[in-house]
């Protein structure tokens, strides 16, 4: 399975997984930068849920009924992701997308464009200010 990075600013980062360059999965992680919710902690089952300091909520829509490989594939990429990061929170929430996510090369506008439709499929509300800071290494 491929991966690409699609969009990565200081609070959110998208990858798309394919196979032989069809779309499997889009994998959304959000930086919350606070605590858990109580309901997070009802989720996992845990009636003594204790927050970490960071929630990041990460959804991953599929095209797909995936393999046990490809999901497994999925989590441990998330895991590698997040694994380092001190005093977090997160649960991989799967769900079916009916769409591709279709967008010209994000540059300039067509970066307002993939949020428009990153926020159509995964039922979030991201906002991008400042197109341009798409150019550097580190986003803001």
């Amino acid at each position: 399975m491929d991966f690409e990075r699609l969009l990565l600013t200081d609070r959110i980062e998208l990858f798309k997984f394919s196979i032989d360059f069809n779309d499997v999965a889009y994998l959304l992680l959000i930086d919350t930068f606070s605590k858990a919710p109580k309901s997070f902690g009802e989720k996992i089952l845990e009636d003594d849920f204790i927050p970490n300091n960071n929630h990041i909520i990460v959804k991953c829509g599929t095209r797909r009924e995936l393999s046990l490989g490809e999901r497994e594939y999925i989590l441990s990429f998330v895991e590698s992701l997040l694994s380092l990061k001190p005093s977090i929170d997160y649960l991989v929430d799967f769900f079916y997308v009916d769409a591709d996510l279709e967008a010209e090369y994000p540059e300039n506008d067509g970066v307002f464009d993939l949020v428009d439709k990153i926020n159509d499929l995964f039922k979030t509300n991201i906002v991008i200010k400042n197109a341009s800071s798409i150019n550097h290494i580190m986003q803001k």
